[in-house]
């Protein structure tokens, strides 16, 4: 710990980025100065891992009140920053989702306290300053700009402030009405309250300069939040915010809001510009190339155009003309700083020729659309999520369009010419594959590749496949082509953010075979992230017959640690952890009960065959809780395995196991 006096005293930086964090800092101490607010001590700098947190001592005095403000480097998704007192009392906080924030305190008493600041998501440098004194927030009055949402003045549903547009405001929120919460502002802080009447379909742009963590937001109807239309917090620091959205004709209404409990001074300008109309937008749309990537951004654009997913993606957009000379796959991918969202139509300003859309491909930063198409001109737009009262998203972004014969030329794409298996992590892809084959899961008439498998002695074939960006099917054949010799097949769902994986696994006797990965359907092709590996089972089936066995009634203890990943299950997410095997002899039909107790999330399952995961006979992740699993089940004589494991992996520790048998 580093003790920061006075107030804030510079801790020791660790490389945190500062070269990064300079011009955002000046950027701040600019506004904050200009609000008549001064800093207080130095500049305090460090670097955090993911999940670690860093606490400065400081001293607050009686009745002061003191705003700090945390910047994270570009390798910084989600930093927060909080002020405690003695036995960890909270005194203030922000937890926004982005890589500044800042909390504003007033402590009853003198003493220590301290700021703490997390990094939620990502690592990298942070940079942390404090703030004091009261604002002075005239600059408006100085240029003739209009004044009103005083301490005692008007600004709330039942009397909002009228405003004219490109005339500066400045009011106070801090004896404000406390009636609302916008989407973008946890808490209960006052807030004032601007009417804004539109005359035309317009662009508006909202900016607010505050001496506090303010927050900005657009309603239909005043103090019904879920008629919110935009909603902003921090626009490049927690003293600005910041709307640029497209508006109707009618009547709305600007709040002036705090994040948290936060109010004080500020200043608002409204401006606006009458939007172009959507055939001079879809005339002068820029040519998208294919297999060029596209970069832009919808900041600050327009709201054109909407869609059937995305929340109705009501948020700023670009639009791009695509030329297709013959009937062709069509792939398109982007990736967005922001919640972003693509589709494709056929028609420019016809919203009902939609062709496809996507939201959300593996996370909120990517999208992935494919589909057939005809010859002829499409349209290819870029978007943001904008669910009902979520606000707009919008930001930078990269688009690419691929196109691709339907007839196939893809590495693998037949069983003559199947590709070696590749060992490990690699990409597999169908978009330029032809349809050669299917499975007992699918895959008739859908494009497919094929790897060669050579089985020298027995061995487990374990194939994971992550983020496909279409819904298909991975199957084993001894024969490639021919279906009645399929050893087992697994359907494998696109991905988007809630998905997981799929995984086939089986036990493959000394041959060749054919692994296929095929589309579920016949319009669905494109790439995915396969793990693919052979394991012999040799060396296996021998700690199988040496097992520890396991005696009805005693307990038996033992750990994880140090284990490999020897056995994966159904349950538990694959159970791909370091695992412990024992057997377990059944001398006549029973009912056979296995508890087990760990100092970690463990798992439990059971196995007929101990090297043929096709063989399991029951999982349980968790009983009760994540600290105790429970198998149960009817078996015939014989010997059978009991595999202690645990929760996806790199869940190991200790553990207590027990086995009850009695008669059915």
């Amino acid at each position: 710990m580093k003790r920061l006096l006075p107030v804030l005293f510079a801790l020791t930086a660790c490389g945190g980025g500062s070269s990064q964090l300079e011009p955002r800092y000046v950027a701040v101490h600019n506004a904050m100065s200009a609000m008549g607010l001064a800093q207080t001590g130095a500049i305090s700098e460090g670097s955090l891992p993911e999940g670690a947190e860093a606490r400065l001592t400081v001293r607050l005095g009686a009745g002061s009140c003191t705003t700090f403000v945390a910047l994270g480097s570009s390798g910084v998704q989600d930093l927060d920053v909080r002020v405690v007192g003695e036995g960890d009392r909270e005194l203030g906080r922000d937890v926004t989702h982005d890589r500044q924030a800042a909390a504003q305190v007033c402590a009853d008493r003198e003493g220590e306290y301290q700021v703490v600041v997390t990094m939620r998501e990502g690592s990298g440098g942070y940079l942390v300053s404090s703030w004091s004194g009261m604002p002075q927030m005239g600059s408006a009055i100085a240029r003739g700009g209009q004044v009103g949402g005083g301490a005692s003045g008007p600004g709330s549903c039942e009397d909002p402030i009228a405003i004219t547009l490109g005339q500066p405001v400045t009011g106070d929120t801090t004896n404000g009405a406390r009636s609302m919460q916008g989407p973008c502002a946890q808490g209960n802080a006052p807030e004032r309250v601007y009417r804004l009447e539109v005359t035309q379909r317009s662009q508006v742009s909202v900016q607010l300069q505050s001496a506090f963590d303010g927050a900005l937001y657009i309603l239909r109807a005043c103090g019904d939040v879920a008629s919110v239309v935009d909603c902003n917090d921090d626009a490049g620091d927690t003293s600005h915010s910041r709307l640029d959205t497209t508006l109707e004709p009618g009547t709305y209404f600007v709040v002036v809001d705090g994040y948290g409990d936060a109010a004080g001074a500020f200043e608002l300008m409204v401006s606006s510009a009458p939007l172009r109309s959507i055939a001079e937008v879809c005339q002068d749309a820029p040519v998208l190339a294919p297999g060029r990537a596209q970069s832009g951004t919808t900041e600050g654009q327009a709201d054109y155009f909407q869609a059937t997913c995305a929340g109705g993606a009501a948020s700023p957009d670009r639009v791009f003309r695509l030329d297709v000379p013959q009937r062709s796959r069509l792939r398109v991918r982007q990736n967005s700083d922001h919640d972003g969202a693509l589709y494709v139509r056929s028609a420019c300003d016809d919203a009902t020729t939609e062709l496809a859309c996507n939201d959300d491909f593996v996370d909120t930063r990517r999208s992935r659309v494919v589909t057939t198409v005809d010859p002829g001109r499409y349209f290819v737009y870029s978007d943001g999520y904008a669910g009902q009262g979520q606000g707009i998203a919008q930001g930078n972004f990269s688009v690419t369009a691929e196109l691709a014969s339907p007839q196939g030329s893809a590495t693998g794409d037949t069983c003559a010419q199947a590709a070696p298996l590749p060992s490990g992590a690699f990409t597999l892809d169908t978009f330029e594959a032809s349809d050669d084959t299917r499975g007992s899961c699918g895959g008739a008439g859908s494009p497919d590749v094929v790897y060669a498998i050579d089985v020298q002695s027995r061995s487990r074939l374990d194939a994971i496949v992550r983020n496909a960006e279409s819904d298909s099917v991975i199957y084993v054949q001894r024969t490639c082509g021919d279906a009645s010799t399929e050893v087992a097949c697994t359907a494998v769902a696109s991905s988007d953010p809630r998905t997981t994986e799929a995984t086939l696994s089986t036990v493959l006797a000394p041959g060749r075979y054919s692994l296929v990965f095929d589309g579920a359907r016949p319009d669905a092709f494109g790439a995915a992230e396969a793990d693919v590996r052979l394991t012999d089972l040799a060396a296996l089936e021998r700690a199988c017959r040496g097992a520890p066995r396991l005696q009805p009634g005693r307990t038996v203890n033992g750990t994880t640690n140090g284990r490999p990943d020897e056995f994966q299950a159904t349950c538990a997410g694959n159970a791909q952890s370091g695992d412990q095997v024992y057997q377990l002899r059944v001398t006549r039909r029973s009912v056979v009960r296995v508890d087990m107790s760990s100092d970690y999330d463990g798992a439990l399952h059971l196995r007929r065959d101990c090297t043929d995961p096709g063989t399991e006979l029951a999982c349980n992740d968790d009983h009760e809780d994540n600290r105790h699993s429970r198998i149960e089940a009817t078996l015939d004589p014989g010997t059978y395995f009991v595999v202690v494991d645990g929760f996806r992996t790199g869940s190991v520790g200790s553990f207590s196991l027990q086995v009850q048998i009695s008669n059915p």
